[in-house]
């Protein structure tokens, strides 16, 4: 075993792989190529072989998410977090391609482990919200919307599917102002 390996370290030269080159070519035999060592090695930190690497860079990714996203909404409030929170989002995932695509199709209540993996950004939305005087089932009903919204549209991005020549930005800068607008409706058009 390479001196000073991690399971921190192979997690983060997974991540590089799956954004340089694709989820779909992180396998233990690449990353043990990247890392300079043997693939049998990676199980020592790894029992469960590329499932659970596969899990851990999930997992990974949401942590990885989470701090962008507090980062972008500290010192904002209502709209300007809202579009802050989701700037970030959508920069993520441009810029972590593949990490991004490991975290899709998660399941939160799988353990506590997924919990907590996206707890933090949920909870961020959710403190964001409560600025809006919305009760409680309206702010769970939002945060679907924006989370429906975000994965799909970083998903459709990050695989070309806008060819329309109309500005991508503009169209999320539309649907943004759209669900805000939606959000001011809730509260008799209070902003």
């Amino acid at each position: 075993m390479k001196a000073g390996l991690d399971k921190k370290t192979i997690i983060e030269a997974a991540a590089h792989i799956a954004d340089e080159r694709g989820i779909a070519n992180v396998t233990l035999k690449v990353l043990a190529a990247e890392l300079g060592i043997k693939p049998p090695s990676l199980y020592k930190h790894f029992n469960g072989g590329l499932d659970e690497l596969n899990r851990e860079l999930m997992l990974h990714g949401w942590r990885s998410l989470e701090n962008e996203i507090i980062k972008a909404a500290i010192g904002k409030a209502k709209d300007d977090a809202i579009m802050a929170i989701c700037y970030a989002y959508r920069n993520f995932a441009a810029g972590h391609k593949g990490l991004f695509e490991a975290m899709q199709w998660y399941n939160m209540y799988l353990s506590e482990e997924h919990l907590q993996a996206t707890e933090g950004m949920v909870s961020v939305f959710f403190q964001v919200l409560d600025a809006y005087g919305l009760d409680e089932g309206q702010k769970v009903h939002i945060v679907r919307m924006f989370r429906g919204f975000l994965q799909g549209f970083a998903s459709i991005e990050s695989h070309g599917g806008y060819g329309n020549p109309l500005s991508v930005k503009d169209s999320f800068d539309f649907a943004l102002r759209t669900m805000l607008n939606g959000i001011a409706d809730l509260q008799g058009g209070e902003k």
